[in-house]
């Protein structure tokens, strides 16, 4: 994209007049933005940062171990890989003019067994934020997808982001440690750590995009301003200033959010340093936690209570509903071709056909329907098929066998109830 604006076209011409990568950078970058690993298979071991293999008769498989060759402290990992290949990314934080620079650097490590290990660094990215919170983007080319950068195009103006992602080029890289900031942000708490916040948007932050982030930052509150500005809002922002003002740090910025929800829950003062100013926060977490959950599973057996009471209230009804149903068939045996078909006369018959028939005669509850007669069909005792008979139009519903799969009497028991219908018909109008 070519520059348009006056400010784009000074963006472009200072970009141009930065300096490379300094070597004192690379190797910072090399030593920090890689784990460094001793890979063991049996005795033989390698390293991650010169390639070389010896052999180690100790049997350490954990722990850290150096390099015979390199001097490197590596940390021991048990496997059998020969290859360690990492990407990762270093992000120098620099000024020039009236501009807050991050340079995003590419930083690949390809190391093989027994070879010599090799690096590749590539710029790809520069974003320049201005003190009113604006910003320009210089990058390099992507390809679809998650940063796959095109590393032989050349560095170009960009948009900064788009409707589903409006910060795109926001890299969580290594910082490097000499960090050059404008007056503004440094007036406002930043120094030389970003405290495990993205850089760029803890920039942003600090020029005015969150309200709270300059207060924390200020406050030495550093875990409330890691969980702040990924989460985007304080739900209780008064007791962090009682915090403030008690000289209480907050480790645990997540769990002192849910701490705060847990005082809520109880309906416990969060204006009161007494209880916003826990001295071991674990502890005062989890003692509510556990008051909390007592209360949830007595909640959920009385529930459970009442939904059992519903059901049995339930299962009365419609047993009375069954039993008027059900009295003028009690009796009725259908018999034809040695198979025996009868009513199911009780709310436990229904319940054994479906233990036996492994469908859902008892847990559709049939034996609930006013209309529905339900029959089984039988030959030398053994179940073949469960009928339903409508008792508004006296025409077979279905006849299902086991796992509601004909059985091979299927055809010769509808021929049976067709043929005895009318002994339905009579009892049903008695």
């Amino acid at each position: 994209m070519k520059p348009r604006t006056k400010r784009e076209r000074l963006v472009v011409e200072l970009s141009s007049k930065l300096p490379a990568i300094t070597e004192a950078q690379i190797r910072w970058g090399k030593k920090h933005c890689f784990p460094h690993n001793a890979y063991r298979c049996k005795d033989e071991m390698w390293c991650s940062e010169c390639g070389k293999m010896w052999v180690d008769v100790t049997g350490q498989k954990e722990g850290y171990i150096k390099c015979p060759y390199c001097g490197e402290r590596l940390e021991v990992k048990v496997s059998r890989k020969t290859k360690d290949n990492a990407v990762s990314y270093l992000t120098v934080v620099t000024t020039s003019g009236d501009f807050q620079v991050l340079r995003h650097f590419y930083t690949a490590r390809y190391a093989r067994k027994e070879r010599d290990t090799h690096y590749f660094i590539d710029e790809v990215c520069q974003q320049w934020i201005t003190s009113d919170n604006k910003e320009i983007v210089i990058a390099k080319a992507m390809n679809m997808g998650c940063r796959g950068w095109i590393h032989t195009t050349d560095m170009s103006l960009k948009q900064s982001g788009n409707i589903y992602y409006p910060h795109s080029y926001d890299i969580d890289g290594y910082v490097y440690p000499k960090v050059n900031v404008l007056p503004i942000l440094r007036r406002n708490g930043l120094r030389t750590s970003f405290h495990g916040v993205t850089p760029a948007v803890l920039i942003r932050g600090l020029l005015g995009e969150n309200k709270y982030a300059e207060m924390l930052i200020k406050t030495r509150q550093y875990s409330m301003l890691e969980f702040y500005m990924y989460r985007g809002g304080l739900s209780h922002p008064w007791a962090v200033n009682i915090c403030n003002r008690n000289g209480y740090i907050i480790k645990d910025g997540s769990m002192y959010d849910d701490y705060l929800r847990l005082l809520d829950y109880f309906h416990l003062d969060t204006h009161n340093a007494h209880y916003v100013c826990p001295k071991d926060l674990k502890k005062a977490h989890d003692e509510l936690l556990k008051r909390k959950q007592k209360i949830e599973a007595r909640e959920r057996m009385e529930r459970e209570r009442i939904e059992r009471m519903k059901k049995e209230k339930e299962l009365k009804r419609n047993i009375a509903v069954f039993w008027k149903k059900i009295q003028p068939f009690l009796g009725l045996q259908i018999k034809d071709e040695g198979i025996v078909i009868c009513p199911l006369e009780s709310v436990t018959q229904y319940y054994q056909e479906w233990k036996t028939m492994h469908h859902c005669v008892y847990n559709c509850a049939y034996y609930a329907r006013k209309e529905s007669l339900v029959l089984s069909a039988r030959k030398n005792g053994k179940r073949l098929e469960t009928i339903e008979v409508n008792l508004n139009t006296f025409k077979i519903v279905q006849s299902r066998g086991v796992c509601n799969e004909d059985s091979k009497y299927h055809k010769q028991i509808i021929r049976i109830m067709e043929n005895n219908m009318a002994e339905i018909i009579r009892r049903a109008a008695s």
